[in-house]
């Protein structure tokens, strides 16, 4: 790169007249030409690389110390590789969390059609809350996790078990699930009495895992990982771009 002339004749190219100021010491002209949209909203403050370079509205592009197009290239790449990790990791998040649920639901499908259908008694109660700040607009969360340990009589025997169940709203913490004494409605594995699950009033008379709150999480996920496919989107176009100032 050859030394830029003290000071430049700026043309903004939004009607405002030109307009000639200093450069600051040590900025050096760029070696391309660049008249391009994306050249003028990285000089004029549109754009997340402004200040490290200008253009004089003619094509003519100057760099500040230690900056050049390949150097704006690289930083985009990098951007361009964290939006792309980000996109994965929520993507396998998603995946994880739906075959949680799903396996879940089937689990339960099986138990009430092949396990014993009982009442237990709610022997002890652990309660955990929990609390999250919203974001970006987002209603804050509060979680409520119960884990009780019941017993429950089945084939003339008294046999133990536990019950876990977490509840989240976004008004405070909800209620513990469960109180020492209730007597909950369960469906236990005949094979192995200490796998039990709680009778649900949502699931029951469904007959698929997959129902309506997985595609409410599959649809909410694919928005949280749309976020970081984006920006890797823009990162790609303009490490292209940033490579031509």
């Amino acid at each position: 790169m050859e030394n830029q002339p003290l000071s430049i004749t700026v043309d903004p190219g939004d009607g405002t007249p030109p307009r000639t100021f200093e450069l600051p010491e040590g900025w050096t002209r760029s070696p391309n030409r660049n008249t391009s949209s994306y050249a003028m909203q990285v000089a004029f403050g549109k754009h997340a690389w402004s200040g490290v370079y200008l253009n004089d509205g003619r094509g003519n592009g100057y760099f500040a110390p230690g900056w050049s197009g390949r150097r704006l290239a690289r930083n985009m790449r990098i951007v361009q590789r964290i939006a792309a990790a980000a996109t994965i990791v929520l993507a396998l998040f998603l995946l994880g969390f739906t075959g949680l649920q799903i396996r879940g639901n089937a689990e339960y499908f099986r138990l009430a059609s092949e396990g014993i259908e009982t009442e237990a008694t709610v022997t002890s109660v652990q309660v955990e809350h929990s609390h999250r700040v919203g974001l970006n607009g987002r209603s804050p969360s509060y979680s409520t996790r119960t884990m009780a340990e019941v017993t429950y009589a089945a084939d003339g025997r008294t046999h133990a078990a536990a019950l876990r169940e977490k509840a989240t709203r976004s008004t405070g913490y909800p209620e513990p699930e469960w109180a020492v004494g209730e007597r909950v409605r369960i469906y236990a594995d005949r094979a192995d009495p200490g796998h039990v699950v709680a009778f649900s009033t949502f699931l029951d008379g469904k007959s698929s895992p997959v129902n309506s709150s997985f595609w409410f999480i599959a649809v909410d996920g694919l928005g949280l990982a749309a976020v970081p496919g984006t920006i890797w989107l823009v990162a790609r176009k303009a490490h292209r771009r940033a490579e031509s100032l």
